[in-house]
């Protein structure tokens, strides 16, 4: 007698069941997890730590009070992407955004935009943060090779 004809899928689920597991797979995004995956993006350490003290450095104390003005900005910012994902709950973010409002060329290029500022955004990182561990660790000297063995601690 010829077994039925399973789709992917249904094989995919006798084979675990065979192995004595049952499929799972949650398919949802907490608040938790999502505060977690936006907060390990956003780096606040690595502004802390980094960019806090070179502004403070070069700005004076006057610097302290543009925190709260870009802050205000950047809560903005974050509340336009809030209404842009609601209106488009899509995965594709600013791509996705982008096509269907303004078309295929510019969300084209607004995707490649966004991929390398991905890309500045980890290298800025991975040379940002040795910065204070350069002031953690005094007996790594401050040459292209200490910096080199601070990112390699650091990644």
């Amino acid at each position: 007698m010829a077994q039925p004809d399973l789709s992917q899928h249904e094989k995919d689920e006798a084979l675990l069941q065979r192995f004595g597991y049952r499929q799972e797979l949650q398919r949802t995004l907490g608040f938790l997890s999502n505060f977690a995956v936006a907060f390990s993006y956003i780096s606040v350490s690595t502004g802390t730590f980094s960019l806090f003290y070179l502004g403070l450095a070069a700005g004076g104390p006057a610097f302290f009070w543009t925190w709260p003005i870009v802050a205000g900005g950047q809560f903005l910012v974050a509340l336009n992407f809030a209404e842009l994902a609601s209106h488009f709950p899509i995965a594709g973010s600013i791509y996705q955004w982008s096509k269907r409002l303004s078309g295929f060329t510019l969300g084209w290029f607004t995707g490649w935009t966004y991929f390398f500022a991905g890309v500045l955004t980890v290298t800025a990182v991975a040379f940002t943060v040795p910065i204070p561990l350069l002031a953690i660790f005094p007996n790594i000297p401050a040459t292209i090779l200490g910096l080199n063995n601070a990112v390699f601690i650091a990644l």
